[in-house]
């Protein structure tokens, strides 16, 4: 069986699957980037809140970059031979 005999319900489930689970990877890095921000407002004047803060909002970017390009990597396997 290769990857053409799959049942189409089956790989839809799948991807509906792994959407969901992107879904919610992508949002609790986007939770925290709020709060960083909400803090980053109070913590006027405190370099060392700001620098955690900062911190925080880099590793939140870096978690929703490795996301996304899992999201592109399921782009990539669902094209039809010669498609772009």
């Amino acid at each position: 069986m290769n990857a053409h005999d799959v049942d189409p319900s089956t790989a839809m489930d799948g991807m509906r699957k792994d959407v969901r689970q992107i879904c919610h990877d992508l949002s609790n890095p986007l939770g925290i980037l709020r709060m960083a921000v909400y803090f980053l407002q109070s913590a006027k004047g405190d370099p060392e809140k700001q620098a955690h803060y900062f911190v925080m909002m880099n590793e939140s970017i870096d978690k929703m970059e490795v996301q996304l390009k899992r999201l592109r990597s399921l782009a990539v396997e669902e094209r039809a031979p010669g498609e772009p």
